[in-house]
């Protein structure tokens, strides 16, 4: 094996590694927003229910509403987080720990 045979393998591998690395880091992303995404379709579910079981005017539906509206407010940011963050998931669960204070605050506590 010639040095200049080597030089081109070696090249050729840490292409590689930085092919799998971007692909891990993409995933890590994915995974969070999947997690984000999940979480936030059920709970505005919830509320949704909340809301159409109360009624419009009642204390629960302006509770259920208020809610949805804060959680909703926060999304985005969070979203755009995760897209720069070192660690998408920490991101992600810190975004639930927010929610669950968000949800309590409203007087729900299903999402602990």
């Amino acid at each position: 094996m010639q040095p200049n045979d080597s030089q081109q393998r070696i090249d050729q591998l840490e292409s590689r590694v930085k092919d799998l690395e971007a692909k891990v880091a993409q995933q890590a992303i994915d995974a969070a927003y999947m997690y984000i995404h999940s979480n936030w379709t059920l709970i505005r579910v919830f509320l949704m229910r909340d809301q159409d079981r109360a009624g419009e005017g009642s204390e629960v539906y302006v509770r259920a509403k208020n809610a949805e509206t804060a959680i909703r407010d926060r999304l985005a940011p969070n979203l755009r987080a995760v897209q720069f963050a070192d660690d998408p998931m920490a991101v992600a669960y810190q975004w639930r720990i927010e929610t669950t204070v968000t949800l309590n605050r409203h007087r729900y506590t299903f999402f602990d």
